[in-house]
């Protein structure tokens, strides 16, 4: 079996080539690349929906009642079976498992190794393709194990120690929306929950939302480090003060993520966040590029 993920949207991804797909899914819908898929994410849901394939089920997450419209209507012009979360299938991350049912039954399952609720729902997600196929089979004890197997680099990842971070605690996250700031956010605030602070390294390409992407951490982080992009279009690192500054977070601006770890104490939390090309470029100095 082979998984193709679409590049960008779907209705012109080179990914939409492909006629007769086992199954299709559309995980999260997030305000992200306005500039090619639309401004309001029923314009981004219709985009998205176009890989689409008659008599082919689309599974989808559950969506607002205007999104979800938009979705079935494109999945009904196509001629797809659309089987939205809380329909045919649901999930919930609860006690410490992932609790999954369809009208196959129920699957009590661990939760993913990958941090964070969002990423229990994409497990899910992930699940609800592989049990509306009926090309491969795939058992309960094999996605048991999966849950423990699923690595994903730049997304919560928990760096090891290295020629960039030395011995420090520091997590890195390559979101790059507010959608994925507020999951972040939101993960931070249930799993530290000592009185360590918070200390977040922040940059953001020029085409992006900083303020947005900033205003879910204003609770979350005692101060923002922002620095710039190496080799792409960006805010510079003072315009990204001046956003933190209006949103009355403390930041201060550097150079580059050297700089930026020498200002905050050794002993601090730190969250770098805002750019996978910023995670590219963390991982490469810390010796940690994905094989």
């Amino acid at each position: 079996a082979c998984i193709l993920e679409v590049g960008l949207g779907g209705r012109l991804d080179a990914t939409n080539v492909i006629e007769r797909p086992l199954m299709t899914g559309i995980a999260n819908l997030a305000l992200d690349h306005q500039q090619f898929l639309g401004h309001g994410l029923t314009d981004i849901a219709a985009e998205k929906a176009a890989i689409a394939k008659r008599t082919v089920p689309l599974v989808t997450q559950l969506y607002p009642p205007a999104v979800a419209q938009r979705v079935s209507e494109v999945a009904t012009e196509a001629g797809a079976n659309w089987l939205p979360r809380g329909g045919s299938w649901d999930v919930i991350a609860r006690q410490g498992h992932l609790h999954y049912r369809d009208q196959r039954g129920d699957l009590r399952l661990p939760l993913p190794r990958l941090p964070g609720r969002h990423q229990a729902m994409n497990a899910g997600l992930a699940i609800a393709m592989l049990r509306h196929q009926d090309a491969l089979s795939v058992s309960a004890s094999a996605l048991s194990a999966a849950m423990g197997w699923a690595d994903w680099p730049a997304r919560l990842q928990h760096l090891a120690p290295g020629p960039l971070v030395g011995d420090r605690e520091v997590w890195l996250d390559g979101g790059h929306n507010p959608s994925a700031a507020r999951q972040v956010a939101l993960w931070a605030k249930q799993q530290f929950a000592d009185d360590k602070p918070l200390h977040l390294i922040f940059a953001s390409l020029s085409s992006k939302d900083p303020a947005g992407m900033l205003d879910p951490f204003k609770s979350v982080a005692a101060t923002v480090h922002t620095v710039p992009i190496p080799d792409h279009s960006c805010f510079a690192a003072t315009d990204l003060v001046e956003v933190a500054g209006q949103l009355g977070m403390n930041a201060q601006a550097h150079d580059d993520v050297t700089a930026a770890l020498a200002s905050i104490p050794s002993d601090a939390r730190v969250l770098i966040f805002g750019s996978l090309y910023l995670a590219g470029a963390v991982l490469a100095a810390n010796d940690q590029v994905p094989a």
